[in-house]
């Protein structure tokens, strides 16, 4: 295993001098190096950051800029200042990343400002209306890697009503503790403010309780509705338990029933970890801004204007662009046309369609034009719908209603064995005050914000290795993962086909390079990326130099460049050869008939896949591939990998992967896949998870996905699984421990408040270092 040298990523070299995970990296870090950026490898500081892939070769749609610059600038003009704008970005990762995107921007005539924050993946450009270009900055920062779109709505906004909620309860936690501390400090009955002092503790808690309290509440009760139950129950039981027992305590001049103070505390604290627990998360959904490639709207021919895809209807006439996938099924209207139906049946190979072709929702275009599709369903009606479709099922953490149950009902039982014990020694009140010492110090504050510190460190430790969890109950279903089924093209495979021979393209001299840079620049067949991308810095260089060209493309064939030096060709083996040549594999870039390079592809295993499943399986793990692509190539792969043939299943349609998958999980199963194809499939798995490809579609969808090019991490997450079970078997061991011996002393008659309000922080301290001792460090994941 090597590091590599831009973004600090283990990866599996396939030369000796092979110093990048990615053609990406190496194109990014000679920028860096050109640019006299060097400082941005000194402030990231060794740190390990998100492979670049194939950001830079990618082609970026930023027609949405237009509207978005006009309405900033309109209201700049209006408020006589600054034009700003925020964008969510990808690519950010660290402090360095913040550096370069500021430099890159203050360079632009009439920029100010350009503030990005790699924790919420935003971006906050500021600058001169009308003197600034921001199309120009968003295509160089595509170039270092970085990628800009409108900010997508949706859990923002909630992550900054928790922090609302949060910031509110720390502040009424002070008011309350600040008008408590008197009374433990032996302040007398007839001091003259003390009424006021229990009035403001009391006002501070019912605010505590309003803004805060009630998110637990709501949230259990919901669960409740739903017919399971919650982590938020005993917290919300513990706290109506508390507020209620103090009112109550207040009403009849107990002092041993006023826990307003405690009721302030403990609802900070619940906060303060689900913000921790969320936050990460949603960091992590947020960290893609690119967009699906199923269009939501399509253009009308011969009109300018766009039909959203749920008006489709059978006969509709639309017009499909280029990198898009089919919404519906329909007739080819236009000339021929090359298609990818990857996501149909996982067959990476673009297939040429002719005219009247009938065509299945899903499939991606692939030629440089946009073409005139009739629709032959709805949307709603399309299998692609059902594909894309959001699951609304939310997976819970196996055992945890049974434990929960169990845990309630003890609670309960022991609340009402106290005050029962207590009132027919004639002594209700303190068995009241047993009761309710019970249902509040039983409240699991501790582990309240142990887990989600544990969740957190174990998604931190992924992160250093390029996985970015989206779902923080991943951590204890992963424990029962005992099968891991891997799709085949996109996932066990490559995305695009491995370059063999990339010294060819590198020999090749400046009008042979020039050729074909402009004939794989902006193109969507997989064999054209690989070149182009091998073309690295050179081909940008080189392009920039020359500007645009007119591309001829014969669907099928290949592209053509006409220059008065004469045509250059690059399409399959033997085509425009002169003379006529018989065809062969791989493809060729010609001039004027004349073969100046053959170019040989291969479908290439993802880098440590032999390795990884070896050790996935040495560790009882069973793996499985499930793929739409032909048998024989599924056979051949698995013999490759060590599968045995009876656990590789080829030519499966989405239902029937879906089916399969069904038939093998026992609730332990891990199903990594990529495309469309997937989905129904991730629908039934305990675990998903996807590789970021360029025509991404499932990371909404997965409980984690990578932006590395390996397969290397698995078996680190499994790691990182088992190290935080450990660290939260041991926090749950203390809070047994500590539940058991201050139950028996509320069940005695013994607790109080400032008891209580002493022990509670300091539980939650033993438990948060308890986690922090116990949890996944990024070395020891990696094996």
């Amino acid at each position: 295993m090597a590091s590599c040298e831009h973004c600090g990523t283990e990866f599996s070299p396939r030369r000796d001098d092979e110093r990048y995970c990615c053609k990406g990296c190496e194109y990014v870090a000679v920028m860096i190096a050109e640019q006299g950026f060097e400082k941005f490898y000194d402030l990231k500081q060794g740190l390990a950051v998100a492979p670049v892939r194939s950001r830079p070769f990618e082609q970026h749609d930023f027609r949405w800029l237009d509207a978005k610059l006009a309405a900033a600038e309109k209201k700049a003009g209006e408020s006589a200042s600054a034009a700003h704008l925020d964008l969510g970005i990808e690519g950010i990762s660290c402090v360095g990343c913040v550096w370069l995107i500021e430099r890159l921007f203050t360079r632009h005539p009439g920029g100010i400002r350009a503030a990005a924050n790699p924790a919420s993946g935003r971006m906050h450009l500021e600058w001169v209306p009308g003197k600034c270009d921001l199309r120009p900055f968003l295509e160089e920062l595509c170039q270092f890697g970085y990628v800009a779109a409108p900010v997508p709505g949706g859990g923002e906004h909630e992550r900054r009503r928790l922090a609302a909620r949060l910031g509110l309860c720390g502040a009424f936690a002070l008011n309350t503790m600040g008008f408590s501390l008197p009374r433990y400090l032996g302040m007398p009955d007839d001091f003259e403010f003390a009424g006021l002092f229990r009035l403001i503790a009391f006002l501070s808690a019912t605010l505590s309780m309003l803004v805060g309290g009630g998110y637990f509440i709501d949230r259990a009760w919901r669960a409740l509705k739903a017919g399971s139950l919650h982590i938020d129950l005993p917290i919300a039981l513990g706290l109506v338990a508390a507020y209620a027992g103090s009112i109550v305590g207040w009403a009849l001049g107990s002092e041993r029933l006023m826990y307003f103070d405690f009721v302030s505390i403990f609802v900070f604290l619940m906060l303060a970890g689900r913000m921790l627990q969320t936050s990460a998360v949603e960091r992590n959904r947020r960290r893609l801004v690119r967009t699906q490639p199923v269009p939501v709207s399509v253009p009308v021919p011969n009109g300018g204007s766009r039909l959203a895809r749920e008006d489709i209807e059978p006969g509709t006439r639309f017009l499909l662009e280029p990198g898009q996938a089919l919404p519906t099924s329909g007739i080819l209207l236009s000339k021929n046309a090359d298609f990818s139906l990857e996501w149909i049946h996982g067959e990476a190979d673009p297939v040429s369609f002719t005219t009247s072709s009938r065509l299945p929702a899903g499939a991606i275009l692939l030629s440089r034009e946009a073409v005139e599709i009739e629709a032959e369903e709805t949307w709603e009606s399309s299998l692609l719908a059902k594909l894309t479709a959001a699951s609304t099922a939310e997976r819970d953490s196996p055992g945890l209603d049974r434990l929960l149950r169990v845990y309630l009902l003890c609670v309960l039982a022991l609340g009402l064995i106290a005050l029962a014990w207590w009132s027919l020694h004639n002594a209700w009140l303190t068995g009241l005050q047993a009761m309710v010492s019970v249902f509040v110090v039983s409240c699991p504050c501790a582990l309240g914000v142990a887990v989600p510190l544990a969740d957190d460190l174990a998604a931190g430790a992924m992160e250093r290795i390029g996985v970015f969890v989206r779902s923080s109950a991943i951590w204890s279903r992963l424990r029962r993962i005992r099968r891991v089924v891997f799709d085949k093209t996109g996932t066990l495979t490559l995305e695009r086909p491995l370059l063999l021979n990339t010294g060819d393209v590198d020999a090749l001299d400046d009008d042979a390079a020039l050729a074909l840079a402009v004939l794989t620049r902006d193109s969507l067949h997989p064999a054209a990326r690989s070149l182009h991308e091998a073309l690295g810095t050179r081909g940008r260089k080189l392009l920039d130099r020359h500007g645009p060209a007119e591309i001829l493309e014969t669907p099928g064939q290949g592209v053509r460049w006409e220059t008065p030096e004469g045509a250059w060709s690059l399409g399959r083996a033997g085509w425009m050869a002169e003379p006529p040549t018989e065809t062969g594999p791989g493809s060729e870039l010609r001039h004027k008939g004349r073969l100046i390079a053959r170019f040989q592809f291969q479908e290439s295993l993802r880098p440590g896949a032999v390795e990884t499943l070896q050790e996935l399986t040495e560790r009882g793990f069973q793996p499985e591939i499930l793929s739409g692509d032909h048998p024989e190539r599924v056979a051949e792969l698995a013999g490759k990998l060590g599968i045995p043939p009876s656990h590789a299943a080829g030519g499966l349609s989405p239902e029937e992967k879906a089916a399969r998958l069904r038939k093998l999980d026992r609730g332990d199963t891990l199903y990594l896949g990529d495309g469309a194809n997937d989905s129904l499939a991730f629908d039934v798995a305990m675990v998903t998870g996807t590789p970021v490809v360029d025509r991404s579609l499932l990371e909404s969808k997965a409980d984690f996905y990578t932006l590395g090019s390996g397969l290397a991490f698995l078996p680190g997450l499994f790691r990182a699984a088992a190290a935080r079970s450990r660290a939260v078997r041991s926090a749950f061991s203390f809070a047994l421990v500590y539940n058991v011996t201050t139950v028996a002393i509320s069940m005695a008659g013994h607790m109080n408040p400032l008891l209580a309000a002493v022990l509670m922080p300091i539980s939650s301290l033993v438990s948060i270092a308890i986690v922090a001792m116990n949890s996944p460090r990024s070395g020891a994941i990696r094996g």
